[in-house]
């Protein structure tokens, strides 16, 4: 976009203009009406290729609308959008729903904080109210992590667990592997189910050539059993973890667009760690059949 394209032509700024009413900005064809703003583009990624995910469910949480979750205008490719003005958003964040019906990939939520219309808009005022924020700034990148129908290429190694507590599935689990020398070399989070598809990647802090099989540490984290959130049978993402995203700068910090919050990496809100690390044995190469992981 060129430098005049985020001018409001001026007669146009002369008058009332409204945060859903449309604008008027001069393009290099001319004068153009404008009636919304981007708020915020999605762009998921799967986490174990950075690849553009597919397939995906990516809606945001209405509560003025009993709870419902709407869905933002998918782009194919380039992702996702949430716009400003007339039937976009209200409020001065969102809580995002990423979900893959398929389970290839496992659901998150995720509040964002938005730049306000006023704020987009005061770059274009003459003189401007506010600086010009690029879309680099309302651009989300969250990896999502594998999941229990994740497809499974030859060569892969890890293993898939069933994260427990009591006995009994743990709802939302995350899982840590760590090799020789303490290094973390794969992470994963779990379904609704518990189910948890771990896919490491090296071997630590091993010499090379690589095993033909290698110890891991595996480090659990759960919702707190102590405060489990009530779970609604007519929506199985109702308690899914809600985890804060930090809002861009103008333009974006490098650690704005990749972190530890947005990789799935950070320990989630009112989670607990175990107090103790599992060993588990993986064989290089081979993805083992499920077998219970008890929280400790």
């Amino acid at each position: 976009m060129t430098a005049g394209a985020r001018r409001r032509d001026g007669a146009a700024a002369a008058g009332a203009v409204t945060a859903a009413a449309a604008a008027t900005i001069e393009v290099d064809a001319g004068p153009v009406a404008v009636r919304h703003r981007l708020a915020l583009a999605v762009r998921p990624l799967d986490a174990r290729t950075t690849a553009p995910a597919a397939g995906l469910r990516v809606g945001y949480e209405a509560p003025h609308l009993g709870g419902a979750v709407r869905p933002l205008e998918n782009h194919g490719a380039s992702g996702w959008v949430l716009r400003h003005g007339p039937g976009g958003i209200r409020g001065r964040s969102v809580l995002l729903r990423l979900d893959d019906p398929a389970r290839r990939l496992v659901p998150r939520r995720l509040r964002v904080p938005l730049w306000a219309l006023d704020e987009l808009t005061g770059a274009d005022d003459r003189p401007p109210t506010a600086g010009y924020v690029p879309a680099a700034s309302r651009l989300l990148r969250p990896w999502l992590l594998p999941g229990a129908a994740y497809p499974v290429t030859g060569g892969l190694t890890g293993l898939r667990l069933r994260v427990t507590l009591g006995g009994r599935p743990v709802r939302w689990p995350r899982v840590e592997a760590f090799g020789a020398g303490g290094v973390r070399i794969g992470w994963a989070h779990g379904d609704q189910f518990g189910q948890v598809l771990l896919l490491v990647d090296g071997i630590g802090g091993l010499p090379h050539p690589p095993p033909s099989a290698l110890d891991v540490a595996l480090r659990t984290a759960v919702p707190d059993p102590a405060h489990p959130p009530p779970v609604d049978p007519r929506d199985p993402l109702a308690d899914l973890v809600v985890e804060e995203v930090a809002r861009s700068h103008a333009p974006p910090a490098p650690g704005d667009l990749d972190n530890p919050v947005l990789r799935g990496v950070a320990t989630p809100p009112g989670y607990r760690t175990a107090t103790r690390d599992a060993v588990r044995s993986l064989t290089v190469g081979r993805v083992l059949p499920e077998t219970d992981l008890p929280h400790g």
